[in-house]
């Protein structure tokens, strides 16, 4: 017979799986990131070392792999929360008067 399990605990599961896949996915990001760039970085020095431009994809990447780390790690939890809170509020909205117990 399965254990019974309250929602408190399922959503705190719920969240650590999130956070754990979101904190992967950026590692992964990550270490591409650096090995792209070194890559680059080679290439421009060995091939065309009179004008550097390996800056502009390091940046540009940069921005985004800031932005992933952002939206994608640091702020997913409370996004998850948020979305929980309009979930409980739209349940609640349903249940005017119902059937349905949180």
């Amino acid at each position: 017979m399965a254990e019974e399990i309250s929602l408190e605990e399922y959503k705190k599961a719920y969240r650590e799986i999130v956070v754990e896949e979101a904190n992967r996915s950026f590692s992964v990001h990550l270490v591409m990131y650096a090995l792209v760039n070194a890559m680059l970085i080679a290439i421009n020095f060995i091939y065309s070392p009179e004008a550097i431009w390996f800056f502009y994809p390091l940046i540009g990447w940069g921005i985004g792999i800031s932005m992933h780390y952002l939206f994608g790690v640091r702020w997913v939890e409370k996004e998850l929360k948020e979305t929980e809170a309009k979930a409980e509020y739209r349940v609640r909205e349903m249940n005017k008067g119902g059937n349905i117990k949180l």
